[in-house]
């Protein structure tokens, strides 16, 4: 635009006013203010010595240049960075991919869609790692990227600098020591349990549940080896002594995270699920309700229609041209995505399904979407996961041994099951203890509803593969 009004100035004598009012009647494309300005133009070039038809040729260039135009040098800036950082992604992948995380750490959104391109390109980049991540995202020496353990949200500069500070006598044997190396007071109990909920104090314990239920005593322990130190003793024979038999003894014994717990530390701490998909633990199940996978979906052709699952990762309300409300929903099973669109019929049905991260089996006619060249589905009807057991499963199936038994567990396991009662699927016990082993159905009063809560529940009191789901 500068150019324009330069162009008017030195060519038509214009006044820098005048050049001005050429450049906005050039970008609001009125023809009569641009026939104005043409008479203009031709008048002030022959007075300035220019011929007349040269001027118009020259001002209809000025004018198509006006409704969009590049400039040289400009494209060829931007033709050379597109080269070389092309470049580099295709003879240095990991290096460049981590410099471009890095270069958006702040930004979780952005930082998700880069990890969905290293999985692309078969690099996904390893959880981060206080043993050897840095404040951003670094390659290792097998070329993997290691996630930058200030992109954990609410982990700043300060703490990442006392983690390095503390490693530089090498690396943390475990979470005791870990914790009696750091400086507390830039790491608090808050941060340390988002490290252990990211994934990034996975080698320092015997797993994320453990470690987050070992926390007080190991900030506890440090704090009084600490005391000791500064007047003067040794920890001889305390738990900090590096002499030590095996410190993985003194660790809380519990149960593991079920998955669903352990990737949701994960997104809540990352903004993404990094070592896995919600989706996975459901796989085997799915197969008892769909056509497939997200995949292997195929237009069907008018009239016909196939049943789909996924998880919900965004959804979105809009409104017909006549007013009506519709939904479109975007299913993920983590080999593809689908778009779900809900017209006013099916919208007002099933609406109140149409949540985030929940799994959803939809059935429907699938046909090209023109828009975006992908495939998208017409629903004619939706259920959630928890309402497909009910009408596929055949019962709910617990392993109990007898040493885990007692008065309050017993307890946790009746307020377990007691809000899902009444529904269609009984729940089947294979108990076992040394003598003996059987197995046996609760009463048909105990028959249950086998939601996700219910499950997670089981699941957290038993171990993910201590419950199941038969069909």
């Amino acid at each position: 635009q500068e150019q324009v009004m330069q162009i008017a100035q030195v060519l038509a004598g214009y006044t820098l006013g005048g050049a001005d009012m050429l450049r906005r009647a050039m970008g609001k494309k009125k023809p009569e203010e641009m026939a104005k300005q043409r008479g203009t133009f031709k008048e002030g070039s022959i007075k300035n010595g220019v011929d007349g038809e040269l001027s118009m040729k020259i001002f209809d260039l000025v004018e198509k240049f006006a409704g969009y135009g590049f400039n040289k040098s400009h494209s060829a800036a931007y033709a050379l960075v597109s080269y070389q950082t092309l470049w580099l992604k295709t003879h240095f992948p990991a290096q460049f991919m981590a410099a471009v995380m890095s270069a958006d750490m702040d930004n979780t959104d952005k930082i998700v869609t880069l990890v969905d391109e290293c999985d692309r390109m078969n690099m996904s980049p390893t959880p981060p790692d206080v043993n050897k991540g840095l404040f951003k995202f670094t390659v290792d020496d097998d070329l993997n990227i290691v996630y930058g353990i200030g992109a954990i949200k609410g982990v700043g500069e300060g703490p990442v600098d006392s983690i390095l500070e503390a490693r530089k006598d090498g690396p943390f044997k475990d979470l005791f020591d870990f914790c009696a190396r750091v400086d507390l007071k830039k790491l608090n109990k808050r941060i340390i349990e988002k490290l252990i909920a990211a994934g990034a104090m996975d080698s320092l314990g015997p797993h994320r549940a453990s470690m987050i239920a070992t926390l007080p005593e190991a900030i506890s322990a440090a704090a009084q080896h600490a005391k000791a130190e500064a007047i003067g003793q040794h920890d001889m024979f305390g738990l900090l002594n590096c002499e030590q038999e095996d410190s993985k003894q003194q660790f809380v014994q519990c149960t593991p995270w079920p998955d669903k717990v352990w990737l949701e530390g994960e997104r809540d701490t990352l903004g993404l699920y990094l070592t896995g998909h919600p989706i996975n633990q459901y796989l085997k199940e799915l197969r008892q309700y769909t056509s497939g996978r997200l995949k292997d979906t195929h237009p069907t052709g008018r009239g016909k229609t196939v049943k789909v699952a996924g998880l919900v990762v965004a959804t979105r309300v809009m409104l017909t041209k006549r007013g009506a409300k519709m939904g479109l929903v975007t299913l993920d099973d983590k080999s593809a995505r689908l778009e779900v669109m809900l017209f006013t019929e099916a919208f007002e049905k099933f609406n109140h399904l149409l949540e985030k991260d929940r799994i959803l089996i939809c059935e429907g006619e699938v046909s090209v979407d023109d828009f975006s060249g992908g495939n998208r589905m017409t629903a004619r009807n939706i259920i959630d996961i928890g309402e497909a057991r009910s009408h596929f499963a055949k019962s709910v199936e617990l392993d109990v041994s007898a040493e885990l038994v007692n008065a309050d567990w017993l307890d946790g396991f009746q307020q377990a099951l007691e809000p899902w009662r009444g529904g269609a699927v009984p729940v089947v016990i294979n108990y076992a203890q040394a003598q003996a082993k059987g197995q046996f159905k609760l009463g048909d009063d105990w028959r249950v509803n086998p939601t996700d809560e219910l499950m997670l529940a089981l699941e957290t009191m038993l171990g993910s593969d201590k419950v199941r789901i038969v069909f």
